[in-house]
C-alpha cells in the first residue's frame, strides 16, 4: 500500500507472492437460535488472490445515504486503478441503514461490500466474511492496534479482539463547531476547552439573544450532546465496553443519570432551538451556517459545507473535558466496511478495503473532512482552513488515545432507540433517569441478555 509502503518495487513484489497463495475455507452457517436473518455461506473455498486480472468484475456496495459523496469518490478512484471494475452503490436512509442491513445481509442477493455498525450481531448470524486470509496478504497487520480492535470481534461477540471482518473507509471526529463573528460578540475570545467554559460560553449566548447550541434533532443530534457529558462522567473504558458489548456494561449509573441530566438542564434552560426536535441534520447546519447559533455538535463529514458556506468565520475544537481530565472524542469509522458472506467476489471486495488505506484512498476521505485510515503522511489540506483544523485535531486525539465509539452503533436498534428517548429529552417528557433506564433495557433486549 502506498502509505505503508512507499517502495512501489515492494509493493508489487508483494502483490506477486501472495496471489492465489491462500484458501479460505467456507462452510454453511447456522446462527443461535432467535438471532434471525441468518445467511447461508458458499461451501465451495475461496482462492484468496490479490490479482484482479482484466475481465469484467462487478461489485455492489450497501451504506448509508449521507455517506453517498465520500462512497463516490472512493469507487471513482479505485475503479481509476482497476478499469475491469464496476462498483454499484445502493443507500438507505441514515437513520434506518442498521436496523435494514441485517435483512439486507441476508437476502438472496446480498451486496459485496456493505457497512456494518453492529458488529457482533453480524458474526453471529454468518452473514460476514472473515478477513484474516487477505489481512495476511495484504499485511494488514501493521495497521494500529487501536484501528483494529474496531475491526475484530471474538466467539462470545465481544469487540476487539478475534478474527478480523471490516475496515475503514476513514474516520469520523465529533466535536464543536463555533461562529467566530458569534463567538466576538459574546467575548469568548477562545474556544471553550472544559465543560465550566462551554456552559459559561452558552449562558452569554442566550444572555445575548443568540441560539446557544443548534441541534437537528429529528435527526437525535443531541445524541451528540448527551455522549459527550457521558465520556465525561464515564470514561472511555466504559463507554466503549458498552459500545463493544462487554457482558455487564451499563450507561444506567446515577453518573450516567447525571451526565444526561446536565443536558437535559440546557434543554431546560432554552440552550437548543425552540424547533429542535422538528430540524433534521441538514437543516440544522444550513442554520448554522445562515449564523443563527454559537455551537454546533457535529462532526467532520459537516466541514466541507461548512468551510464553503462560512468561510473563515467557522472553528472547530474537541468537546469540552472536566478541568484536568483527558479529552475524549467520538472518533470511529466512517463506513466499517465487511464482505458479506454471499458476495460473489470477494477477492475483489477485499483489493477494494485495501485500497481504503492507500495514499489515494486515504486523501479520499480527507477531503471529504473525514480523518484518514491506515497510518502513513497526513494527506494534503489547505493551510488554516476548518479541514486542517481538524486533522490537527484528530492526531491530537489519536496520540492521546482518546477516541470513543458513538453509543448508536451498539446494536443494530441503538439508533431508533436514541432517537425519541433524546427528543423526549429536549422536550422535558422523560427524566434523565427515565432515559437512561430505557437505552440501557433496550440494549439489553438488543443483546438478547
Amino acid at each position: 500500500m502506498d502509505s505503508h509502503h512507499s517502495n512501489r518495487g515492494r509493493w508489487a513484489r508483494r502483490f506477486a507472492a501472495v496471489a492465489g497463495a491462500a484458501i479460505l475455507p467456507t462452510a454453511v452457517a447456522c446462527a443461535p437460535p432467535g438471532s434471525g436473518y441468518t445467511t447461508t455461506a458458499p461451501t465451495e473455498p475461496v482462492a484468496v488472490s490479490t490479482d484482479l486480472g482484466t475481465d469484467p468484475i462487478e461489485l455492489t456496495l450497501y451504506d448509508g445515504a449521507g455517506l453517498k459523496k465520500i462512497d463516490e469518490a472512493l469507487i471513482a478512484a479505485f475503479t481509476e486503478r482497476h478499469p475491469n471494475v464496476t462498483i454499484t452503490a445502493r443507500y438507505d436512509p441514515d437513520e434506518v441503514q442498521a436496523v435494514n442491513a441485517p435483512r439486507v445481509l441476508a437476502s438472496d442477493n446480498p451486496p459485496d461490500i456493505a457497512r456494518i455498525i453492529a458488529l457482533p450481531a453480524a458474526v453471529a448470524n454468518r452473514q460476514l466474511t472473515a478477513l484474516d486470509p487477505w489481512a495476511e496478504a495484504y499485511g494488514w497487520n501493521e495497521l494500529p492496534e487501536g484501528q483494529m480492535a474496531m475491526y475484530r470481534v471474538d466467539d462470545a461477540g465481544v469487540r476487539g479482539t478475534g478474527p478480523q471482518y471490516t475496515m475503514a473507509s476513514g474516520f469520523t471526529l465529533t466535536g464543536l463547531y463555533y461562529n467566530e463573528e458569534l463567538a466576538t460578540r459574546i467575548g469568548m475570545t477562545s474556544p471553550p476547552t472544559t465543560v465550566e467554559e462551554f456552559e459559561q460560553a452558552l449562558a452569554a449566548a442566550k444572555t445575548t439573544g443568540l441560539v446557544p447550541i443548534m441541534a437537528g434533532n429529528k435527526s437525535a443530534q443531541v445524541t451528540f450532546l448527551v455522549q459527550m457529558m457521558l465520556n465525561t462522567a464515564l470514561g472511555q473504558d466504559a463507554v466503549n465496553d458498552w459500545v463493544f458489548n462487554t457482558p455487564g456494561a451499563t450507561l444506567d449509573t446515577p453518573a450516567g443519570v447525571d451526565a444526561a441530566a446536565v443536558v437535559a438542564d440546557w434543554a431546560a434552560k432554552g440552550y437548543f432551538p425552540q424547533d429542535t426536535n422538528g430540524t433534521d441534520a441538514t437543516a440544522a447546519a444550513g442554520r448554522f451556517a445562515a449564523g443563527e447559533a454559537l455551537f454546533y455538535a457535529s462532526g467532520n463529514w459537516d466541514a466541507a459545507t461548512l468551510q464553503t458556506k462560512m468561510g473563515e468565520d467557522v472553528g472547530f475544537v474537541l468537546p469540552p473535558a472536566p478541568a484536568g481530565a483527558p479529552v475524549l472524542a467520538m472518533s470511529d469509522p466512517v463506513s466499517n466496511f465487511a464482505i458479506p458472506s454471499g458476495s460473489d467476489d470477494k477477492n475483489a471486495a477485499a483489493a477494494f478495503l485495501d485500497f481504503l488505506r492507500s495514499d489515494a484512498g486515504r486523501q479520499v476521505a480527507v477531503d471529504a473532512g473525514f480523518a484518514p485510515a491506515g497510518t502513513g503522511k497526513v494527506p494534503a489540506t489547505a493551510p488554516g482552513s476548518l479541514g486542517a483544523q481538524i486533522q490537527a485535531a484528530f492526531g491530537r486525539l489519536v496520540a492521546s488515545g482518546g477516541q470513543v465509539q458513538f453509543v448508536q452503533n451498539a446494536t443494530n436498534g441503538m439508533s431508533g432507540t436514541w432517537l425519541p428517548q433524546v427528543q423526549m429529552l429536549a422536550a422535558g417528557r422523560t427524566t434523565p433517569g427515565q432515559m437512561m433506564a430505557a437505552v440501557q433495557s433496550a440494549y439489553q433486549q438488543d443483546l438478547l441478555r
